[in-house]
C-alpha cells in the first residue's frame, strides 16, 4: 500500500467536511506529475495550505481519503458530474479556484480528477515534523509518504487518533461512519506493520509463485485489496472485522514448517489485533490458499485453528 501527501487547499477541505462530503472528488488542473504507484484502497492525506506554522512555515495534514480512481474531464463535465463535491458550492466558484490554482487566465482543456471515498477529517492538523518525519515546504503537489520508511502512514494515524477525529460530518451525514472507517484505517495498518515484522519463509521463486496465485484470486474476487507492496497477503473489511488471505506455496518436504509457520503468524496478528485502539470487538479472519497436496495434508491437521484452507485455482 502507499500513502501520498497532496497540498490542497484549507478552505476546499473545510467545504466538505462542513457539508459531510463523505466522498469527494479531489482535482487538479493539470495532469502533471503522474503517480506511479498509487492504487485503488491507498490514502491521499491533506497537506493543507492555511494551517502553516508561524516558526517553520509547516503545513499540516488535517484528514484523508481513500482513492478509488482517477480520470480526465472537462471543466463541464466535472461540473455536470460531481457539482459540490468539487469543492465549491457554486460552478463559477469552482472555475475561480481553478484559475487561481492554474495561474491563467483559461480553463485547462482536461482536469485530472481523483475521486476519494470514506473521506476522514481531524480535530487538528497533525504536523509531520512531530513525528520525526521531514519534508520539503516547497512540494507543489503531492510526495509519497512510506517510501523511505513504511510505518510512517501508521504513524499519522496513531497520531490523529490521539488528537481525535472531527465529529461534524457523522453529526450531519448520519450515513457516513467516519469513526468506524478511521478504525478500520488504523487496525489495517497497524496490522499491516506487524505482519511485515514475521519474517517470510520460502525462495523467491515460491513468493512469487504465491503472489501470482493472489493475482489471480484478486481478478476474481476485486472487494479484495493487497495489505502491502509485497503482495504476499490480500485483505477486506468487513462490519465484524478483517479477513486476511495468504498464499502458501512450497516444497513437500517443507510443509510442516510452513505449517507451524502460518499458525504461530496467525495467533500473533490475532493477539496483537485484540489492543488496536478502537478495534475492540471485532475479529481478524484467515484464509489460506494452497495447492492440492497441501490441502490434503493440513486439512486434518488445522481442524482445531481458525485458518481456513482454500485451493488455488
Amino acid at each position: 500500500m502507499s500513502s501520498i501527501a497532496y497540498v490542497t487547499d484549507r478552505q476546499m477541505i473545510e467545504f466538505h467536511r462542513l457539508n459531510g462530503n463523505a466522498g469527494i472528488n479531489f482535482w487538479r488542473p493539470s495532469i502533471g506529475k503522474r503517480f506511479t504507484d498509487f492504487h485503488s484502497g491507498d490514502l491521499l492525506f491533506f497537506l493543507a495550505k492555511g494551517t502553516e506554522l508561524k516558526h517553520s512555515k509547516e503545513k499540516g495534514i488535517i484528514g484523508y481519503g481513500r482513492f478509488t480512481e482517477s480520470e480526465q474531464l472537462s471543466f463541464r463535465q466535472m461540473w455536470g458530474r460531481y457539482s459540490t463535491l468539487n469543492g465549491y458550492a457554486t460552478e463559477s466558484g469552482l472555475k475561480e479556484a481553478i484559475l487561481r490554482v492554474a495561474k491563467s487566465k483559461n480553463l485547462p482543456p482536461r482536469l485530472s480528477c481523483l475521486h476519494l471515498k470514506d473521506v476522514v477529517f481531524f480535530q487538528a492538523p497533525v504536523y509531520l515534523s512531530e513525528l520525526g518525519i521531514k519534508i520539503s515546504n516547497n512540494i507543489e503537489s503531492f510526495t509519497y509518504l512510506d517510501k523511505d520508511d513504511p510505518e510512517v502512514t501508521t504513524r499519522i494515524l496513531l497520531k490523529a487518533n490521539e488528537i481525535g477525529i472531527d465529529a461534524w460530518t457523522s453529526a450531519v451525514s448520519p450515513t457516513n461512519p467516519t469513526a468506524t472507517v478511521f478504525d478500520d484505517d488504523l487496525a489495517r495498518h497497524l496490522i499491516q506493520l506487524k505482519a511485515s515484522r514475521i519474517p517470510k519463509l520460502g525462495s523467491e521463486r515460491e513468493q512469487t509463485k504465491g503472489s501470482k496465485y493472489l493475482t489471480h484470486y484478486l481478478k476474481e474476487h476485486p472487494e479484495y485489496q493487497w495489505l502491502d507492496a509485497s503482495h504476499q497477503e490480500l485483505f477486506k473489511f468487513k462490519s465484524e472485522g478483517i479477513e486476511l488471505i495468504s498464499c502458501e506455496v512450497c516444497l513437500k518436504q517443507d510443509m510442516w514448517v510452513r505449517w507451524v509457520h502460518q499458525v504461530g503468524k496467525e495467533h500473533i496478528l490475532k493477539a496483537e489485533a485484540q489492543i488496536i485502539p478502537g478495534f475492540e470487538g471485532k475479529h481478524l479472519k484467515f484464509y489460506l490458499l494452497c495447492e492440492p497436496i497441501m490441502l490434503e495434508v493440513w486439512n486434518e491437521a488445522l481442524k482445531p485453528y481458525p485458518l481456513e484452507l482454500m485451493l488455488v485455482v
